[in-house]
């Protein structure tokens, strides 16, 4: 990746690490217990606090984040940091039971540390790359110019080479529709058809069979069940992206990123039908009323479709390198489908269990989701922060990843 500036390797960038993590410290207290009492426990258990921060800012000095060859792959390194720290001094206060630290608090501090450290290197890279750009065209009285290879390597510079082809994107959009319901009757309408099937069985099976008093029981599990399964038909296509396209890379030239991003985007297209089916109509059901707060759906969906794009590209390229990793997405579904809560509602699980099961990859969208249209509330401000950390953090290093071994993909077909 292309170095940008000596503010994002060094003694510096690790200072400015050091004091987001600080700060992310102490706004995860402030939004765990208030202005009142954070001040109170986190004066207990500072000197562990102060090792999570330095825990932190370690790892990711030793996995090589501040030096000029570890700007490659950069979100994976910082990502090492932040979740090492914390998860260490986790274990460290559920080992010997020490007070002062909160478990929901750390959490929440890793995901702000990260927000912040991307936030502040996002804005160094735009400020050298704006700077650079002055200095190419200053010779030139200021004309706007293009220079090929620039950015060649970079993400920025990779995502503005996928916008240049889009229409590519799009073509390989429709040809996944068209062949799906190729030679079919009814085509585009399974994707109608689909909803209403499931609403039906659900409704037979939970209501007459089962006999499950909670109310709106079958509206709760679509809503959760729906999202897992754009997710889990994104990953699992995403795993062939690369190596089913085996000739078309050797023959045309392209940014690789756009195969893995096709996949993300025809699981949306496909959720997207289902959901103009079912949500409408299981509002009329259930007499849910229309309320302001059902303009949040959008948002979540697009960091679910930002979380889903990086993991997609991360697995199109390890699944390049190694097959296995086909087989082992497979059994990370049914472990994660029950590791998420679709089928059960977060209060019936332990309360010391509670805020790690939001760690759960796919649980911040789902419970977004369920707070919007089941409980009938906004979702907490930790859901958004988890949410929001994990979009852009797994979208970059997804990108990050597929980026630095994108050039290699014709040696593994």
């Amino acid at each position: 990746m292309k170095d940008d500036g000596r503010l994002r390797r060094g003694w510096r960038a690790a200072l400015a690490d050091t004091i987001v993590a600080a700060l992310a410290m102490g706004l995860a207290y402030l939004l765990r217990f208030g202005r009142d009492e954070a001040w109170h426990v986190a004066r207990i258990g500072w000197p562990l606090l102060l090792l999570a921060i330095a825990l932190q800012v370690g790892v990711a000095a030793t996995a090589g984040l501040y030096r000029a060859r570890g700007q490659l792959m950069w979100p994976i390194r910082l990502a090492a940091g932040g979740l090492a720290g914390a998860l260490a001094v986790m274990l460290i206060v559920t080992w010997a039971g020490v007070e002062g630290v909160s478990r929901q608090a750390l959490v929440g501090q890793a995901a702000l540390f990260g927000l912040m450290a991307v936030t502040w290197r996002t804005v160094v890279a735009w400020k050298v790359r704006q700077r650079e750009s002055r200095a190419i065209r200053a010779p030139f009285g200021g004309q706007a110019l293009v220079v090929q290879g620039g950015e060649v390597g970079s993400m920025a510079g990779a995502l503005a080479r996928t916008w240049n082809y889009r229409h590519l994107l799009s073509n390989l959009l429709m040809k996944d529709l068209k062949l799906k319901y190729q030679r079919s009757l009814l085509g585009f309408a399974w994707s109608l058809l689909n909803p209403l099937l499931m609403i039906l069985v659900y409704t037979l099976a939970f209501t007459y069979v089962l006999k499950v008093q909670t109310p709106r029981f079958v509206f709760f599990i679509l809503i959760g069940l729906l999202a897992w399964t754009f997710f889990g038909a994104a990953v699992s296509s995403a795993t062939e992206a690369v190596t089913g396209s085996g000739s078309f890379l050797k023959s045309v030239v392209f940014p690789r990123v756009v195969l893995p991003l096709s996949t993300v985007l025809f699981a949306l297209a496909q959720y997207l039908l289902t959901t103009a089916v079912f949500l409408p109509l299981m509002l009329v059901l259930y007499q849910v009323p229309l309320e302001p707060r059902m303009l949040l759906f959008p948002v979540f969906l697009g960091l679910q479709v930002l979380f889903i794009a990086g993991i997609s590209l991360a697995l199109s390229m390890a699944t390049a390198m190694f097959r296995d990793m086909k087989h082992l997405v497979e059994v990370g579904l049914g472990i994660g489908f029950w590791a998420t809560p679709i089928l059960y509602e977060p209060a019936m699980v332990p309360e010391q269990f509670r805020p790690f099961l939001l760690l759960g990859p796919m649980t911040p969208y789902i419970r977004a989701y369920q707070d919007i249209f089941y409980y009938g509330v906004v979702p907490e401000l930790a859901i958004w922060v988890v949410a929001t950390a994990y979009a852009a953090g797994m979208f970059l290093c997804g990108l990050s990843l597929f980026l630095a071994y994108e050039d290699r993909f014709t040696e593994f077909m």
